[in-house]
């Protein structure tokens, strides 16, 4: 973990707004190792627009048919992770939230009950 997390300077920061730092921390480092293009991150982008869901990495690599290695494709997943546009569940797979781009997610809540 950062050494900005564990000080105890977090003391009153919400726990989300701690987990932001220290995504965007990690980031950080593993863009200094493996620095995606913009090209593969639109590329990862438009798979999971026309995918919507994966079942792993490998899936998604295997998709990509060789042209990304996985570090990289770790670093992009991060990164549309935190701008909000994809979801890791709890069994590994991956999903497109971004609602601009997801129809099926458009319809759903658009049906949905409100409370």
């Amino acid at each position: 973990m950062s050494k900005v997390l564990d000080s105890g300077t977090t003391k009153g920061i919400p726990e989300d707004i701690q987990t932001k730092v220290h995504l965007d921390i990690l980031l950080k480092e593993d863009l200094e190792r493996y620095n995606p293009t913009i090209k593969s991150v639109l590329r990862v982008e438009r798979l999971f627009r026309e995918n919507i869901e994966f079942n792993s990495k490998n899936q998604i690599l295997i998709k990509l048919e060789g042209s990304m290695k996985a570090p990289v494709l770790n670093v992009i997943l991060k990164y549309l992770k935190g701008l909000g546009k994809i979801l890791d569940n709890e069994d590994g797979s991956w999903t497109w939230i971004y609602a601009a781009d997801n129809e099926k997610l458009k319809n759903s809540y658009k049906e949905a009950i409100e409370l």
